[in-house]
């Protein structure tokens, strides 16, 4: 079972790109965390159970990620393993926190979007000031301390230019376990031309592949062929829970928040019965998605959630969200004749 938990709603940076500025400023409380605690516990399976911390930014209410994780890791209630782990801007790392990582080797993510002028595009604080060295600095600590971590890299329509060269200093300054990107799907500046310009740098980057280490390459999590397959159907609220930080449930973080997508609360359990409503939402697919042949491969006919967050509906699909899936399916057709 997978446990999004929202520690907080709130952030001490004002990322351009973020779609959850609108959410309200609100953290889970200690009370509040022991329920959630107990709701893990009712619905744990007996192998491996995931318990992720989500914000906002999580480390803003780092007592509650601690207390949640001690209380676990202490109890005698637990029937399978658990794992936990969170994504994190990376500017809020103190020595208490860092020896607290590698004593539970709690996984984390950092997010960091390449060299200095990409990164400071969009990954800006609240006064508006540039966020790259702060980052840079947790990078290192956690390095001196051995802890393992991801990166995690968001690009736009005006930072795809220098997507591989980012992909290539990242790799050659940090030496993370792992390195993902995803694009900003709700930027309006993309278009054919950023598009055919997103595929060059794919290209680019598969080419910086085969030129490297091998343990290097496959740190990059794109473009391998283990991961092109067919998504399936959506699994929230079944096999995963997010917990908002006043104890309700949603299927996703997309959906959190929202009540149209309510299915519980940490007291009364999950809804069944509005889960399966939902779903029978999620399954239907735009027309237009009828006979495209990457449809099973592509996130947009998935995950209906993006869709809902840009125009409140989940039964049409988003240009950005379908070109860009084709955009990477169609380099991954041609990488392996698929």
């Amino acid at each position: 079972m997978f446990f999004n938990i929202w520690v907080t709603q709130d952030c001490n940076l004002s990322c351009k790109y973020c779609y959850e500025k609108t959410k309200r400023r609100r953290n889970l409380s200690l009370e509040n965390a022991g329920a959630v605690i107990a709701f893990v516990f009712k619905y744990q399976t007996d192998r491996l159970n995931q318990v992720n911390f989500h914000g906002g930014e999580p480390l803003l209410n780092w007592n509650v990620i601690e207390y949640i994780v001690r209380q676990i890791n202490d109890s005698q209630l637990k029937k399978g393993r658990f794992r936990f782990g969170f994504t994190t801007n990376g500017t809020l790392l103190t020595e208490e926190i860092l020896h607290f990582l590698k004593e539970n080797e709690i996984q984390i993510s950092i997010s960091i979007d390449g060299k200095l002028e990409t990164h400071n595009k969009n990954r800006i604080d609240q006064g508006g000031n540039g966020t790259y060295s702060i980052v840079e600095r947790g990078l290192r600590q956690l390095e001196v301390r051995g802890i393992a971590y991801e990166i995690r890299m968001t690009y736009d329509s005006e930072t795809v230019s220098e997507l591989a060269h980012n992909v290539t200093f990242l790799l050659d300054r940090f030496n993370c376990s792992c390195l993902r990107w995803a694009p900003d799907c709700y930027d309006r500046g993309w278009n054919e031309e950023k598009i055919n310009l997103l595929l060059q740098q794919y290209r680019n980057i598969m080419e910086y592949q085969k030129k490297i280490k091998k343990e290097q390459a496959e740190k990059i999590a794109a473009f391998n062929i283990n991961h092109f397959n067919k998504l399936g159907v959506c699994c929230g609220g079944i096999t995963e829970m997010n917990i908002d930080t006043e104890g309700n449930l949603y299927p996703c973080t997309y959906a959190c928040g929202n009540e149209a997508f309510l299915i519980g609360n940490i007291k009364d359990g999950p809804d069944v019965e509005r889960i399966k409503r939902i779903h029978g939402t999620m399954q239907k697919s735009d027309q237009k998605c009828g006979n495209c042949q990457n449809k099973e491969y592509c996130i947009g006919n998935r995950c209906k959630m993006i869709n809902f967050i840009e125009d409140a509906r989940c039964s049409s699909y988003m240009e950005n969200v379908c070109s860009l899936s084709n955009a990477e399916i169609r380099l991954l057709r041609e990488q392996w004749m698929l």
